[in-house]
Parts: structure tokens; sequence; C-alpha cells
């Protein structure tokens, strides 16, 4: 018989490394400094927060001057500058040495702005919203380029491939599409195959595909080359999927949604990971590190979770040695035995939890100025565990 520590089982869940507290209401975008040791957040609070990865503190007063929902930021390429995207209709670019504006609010979208990117070389800033895409000037916040009106609704998510020149952009017409980033003519697409609003589009890091996710709930790799769809859809927990990040070395995608649970996917074995990554409350945003050691998650709990991405290589690692040591098969068992991992001290999370109000659901978007239908943003509550 068997013993009990020898028994094949499901890995326990893992603790974070840090919690991050200071947000009022739920956070809606991170991102990492190219330096990989700051974390920036923006959040239903209207405001825009700094972190330290090794202290879990601020290392400024909040940026503040947004009024509405600040519902995507990014960092430049090297590390000065930050941009935010708003509902208040407005761009602003930071200076991360100051904590003050670079200059005035970029107003030019008739509507709120979902998703904000810098070009790889940092010289521009593209951003979504009114159904078109724009190209500013980042050290001026000068239109260069656009609208672009490549869509047929609201435009939730784009991005710039890894060498500048193409723009993927995803709406609620339920379709992908790649544009020249210069004049924004349609160079892919549109690619179609979700059910409903694709609101994520991400590069995988070699440039040739595109990964995508929707209200449908599903996740699907895209040739960008062709538009043509690579294999079958990866089917989410969730019903649908708010966020994705896809890790340096482009062998894990990380999803979020109203799950407290942040889905891992092996994008080379379309395999969901064997790491949970469980949280308090529903998962809005994620995240990878640069150098791929860290992957955060935005909760609605108000708080940002940080996790050691290298859990899930070592996961990987210990399922193809399992593999290895079998000769003839019976075939790897889908909950294989894996090395128990050291856990970092248990986190106070009494105080921040008891002050929270039982739900925050994310409210509508409201009528597009131009009278366009805004499709509504997914409602996550909260879902606050009894002690």
């Amino acid at each position: 018989m068997l013993s009990s520590s020898s028994r094949t089982r499901r890995p326990d869940y893992v603790r974070p490394l840090r919690t991050f507290t200071g947000h009022t209401d739920t956070v809606r975008c991170v991102a990492f400094f190219p330096d990989n040791r700051r974390l920036v957040s923006s959040s239903w609070d209207n405001t825009i927060r700094i972190w330290d990865l090794e202290t879990g503190l601020q290392t400024r007063a909040p940026l503040t001057g947004h009024t509405d929902v600040v519902r995507s930021v990014a960092v430049s390429p090297n590390g000065d500058r930050i941009a935010s995207a708003s509902e208040d209709h407005t761009l602003r670019v930071w200076d991360v040495a100051t904590g003050e504006l670079l200059y005035d609010p970029v107003e030019g979208h008739a509507s709120g702005l979902w998703c904000v990117t810098f070009s790889p070389d940092g010289r521009r800033i593209a951003t979504t919203g009114d159904n078109t895409i724009r190209l500013w000037d980042a050290s001026t916040g000068g239109l260069v380029a656009g609208p672009f009106r490549s869509h047929n609704g609201n435009l939730y998510s784009l991005t710039y491939s890894p060498d500048g020149l193409e723009i993927a952009s995803a709406a609620n017409d339920k379709t992908v599409r790649v544009c020249d980033s210069d004049i924004g003519q349609m160079l892919v697409g549109p690619m179609e195959g979700h059910e409903n609003d694709v609101r994520c589009v991400l590069y995988t890091p070699d440039g040739q595909r595109l990964v995508t996710a929707s209200d449908d709930g599903t996740i699907r790799v895209w040739n960008v080359t062709t538009g043509e769809q690579i294999g079958e859809p990866l089917k989410s927990h969730t019903t649908i999927i708010t966020s994705i990040a896809i890790s340096p070395d482009g062998t894990f995608l990380a999803t979020a949604g109203p799950s407290t649970v942040m889905q891992i996917w092996n994008l080379s074995t379309r395999q969901e990971a064997n790491t949970i990554l469980r949280h308090a409350n529903d998962v809005s945003c994620v995240a990878f590190s640069l150098d791929g050691r860290y992957i955060s998650g935005g909760c609605c709990d108000f708080r940002i979770w940080l996790w050691d991405a290298s859990l899930l290589y070592r996961s990987q690692s210990s399922v193809a040695e399992l593999a290895q040591q079998i000769s003839t098969p019976p075939p790897i068992p889908s909950t294989p035995v894996l090395p128990q991992l050291p856990l970092p001290p248990e986190i106070d999370e009494s105080e921040t939890v008891r002050h929270l109000p039982t739900m925050v659901p994310l409210p509508p978007s409201p009528l597009s100025s131009i009278g366009v239908y805004r499709s509504p943003e997914p409602k996550i509550g909260k879902r606050i565990k009894s002690r």
C-alpha cells in the first residue's frame, strides 16, 4: 500500500510572494517596468500607482488627475514614462521620475478610452476609443496618424507587433484585424471564429501568431500571415475572459476573468498548467514581468497579487520527468506528483478584507457620445471568503 507521502495528488495551492494594498476599488490594469523591479497599476478609483516589487510599497504618491476609471496603463520601453487611458476620454502621459504630466491631457477620442500601448521603439502611443485607433507622438502628445476605423464596433484592445510594423485589434464585432501601423490599411482579417465580443489580443513574442480571448469563454490562436485559426479553441473555466498575458519566452498564457483562479496554459502543448494561483477574489487583469520571473494579478479585492512564475516551469519539469520514468504506459496521470515548494510567510489579509463591501460589480460603460452602443464591461463580483 502506498504511503500518504507517495500518493499521486494535485499540488497544494501556492501562496503569493506578496500582495500590494492601496487602491480603493477594483484594479483594472497592471504592467511591469523594464527593470523588473517595479509595477504600475490602474483602478476604478481613478488613480495610477507605482509599486516596488521587493518591499510591496508604493514608490511615490498616487498619480491623480483622471476623473473616471483608468482602464489601461502602459510603461514606455525605457521605463521613463507611463501612459494611461481613461473613461474620461483622455490619454495622459506621466514622467516617472517626477510624477508629473509631460504635457496636457490628450483629447481627441469622442468617447472613453479602452486601451493604450507604446510602440516597441517608444516613439508612438496607440489608443482605442470611439471605435477608432489613434497614434500619438509620445514626446509631444500630437496626433501623428488616424483615426483608423478598422472594425464595425467598439474596439476593446490593441497591440503592436514586435517589429512595430503592425497593429492588431479586437472589438465587439467578434473579429480580430491586423493593420499597417503607419497608414491604418488592413493587412490581415477580419479573423472570424469567436461567437461573442473579443476583448483581448496579443502577439506571441516571435510575432508569428496572435492570441485572442473573448466573452464566449474561449482562447484562440491565429496565424498572423494567413489569418487562419490554429487548432481548436482553448475553453476557459470562466464564461468570459477580461485579460491575457504571454510569458516573454512564449511558453505560457495567463488569463483573468470572473474567477478567483488565474488560469495558466502551456501554449505549446495547449494544456492547462498544473500550478494553481488562487486569489481571494475575482481576478480582473494579468501581466508577466519582462524577465519572466513574476506574474501579477489585479483583483476585485482592490489588491495586486505577485506570484513566482518559476512555479510554472517547475511544474512543467516535474510532469516531464514523471513521463520519462514510465517505461510502458499506462498514460501519464492527469494529476502528477509535484515537489513540495517552500512557501513564503503568511500574509495578514484580515484588515483589508474586513473593510470591503460585499460586492463591487464592474458597471457598464456609458453610451458612446457618437451614438454607437458600447458593450458593457463584464461583471466581476466580489466573493470574499468567510474566514
